[in-house]
């Protein structure tokens, strides 16, 4: 990627390369024994564009793998929100058939439900 602080676009006027665009970091003319930047326009171009396709192919495989995942906790969680529905719902139903004792007990019954239903919600967050 064209990385610098200070990033020129040129172009050259000699015979060989005339008016040949490139990138040169401006620093490269005050300390001519370090290497910068410099790259000609015709190949900086496709090479910018295959790491961006390659940034592009590494989001769509991230994206991809967390998707998987999510519908795998959304699966599971769900498999687990039924199993304790069913378990509380037949609990339920013998204690009521078992032994009915009226208004008390039907309350009683209800706060059970709830507290269940409060607490699969709880454990989904």
């Amino acid at each position: 990627m064209l990385v610098c602080e200070r990033t020129q676009h040129l172009g050259f006027r000699t015979k060989a390369n005339s008016f040949r665009r490139f990138y040169r970091c401006e620093i490269t003319l005050q300390r001519k024994s370090e290497s910068h930047l410099f790259k000609w326009e015709d190949e900086a171009i496709p090479d910018e564009v295959s790491m961006v396709e390659a940034k592009v192919l590494d989001l769509v495989h991230d994206f991809q793998s967390l998707s998987k995942s999510v519908a795998q906790s959304m699966d599971e969680a769900t498999r687990q929100f039924k199993e304790d529905m069913d378990a509380t719902l037949n609990s339920n139903m013998k204690t009521t058939l078992l032994s009915n004792n009226g208004p008390v007990h039907n309350f009683g019954a209800a706060v059970g439900i709830v507290l269940a239903i409060a607490c699969l919600y709880w454990k989904l967050l």
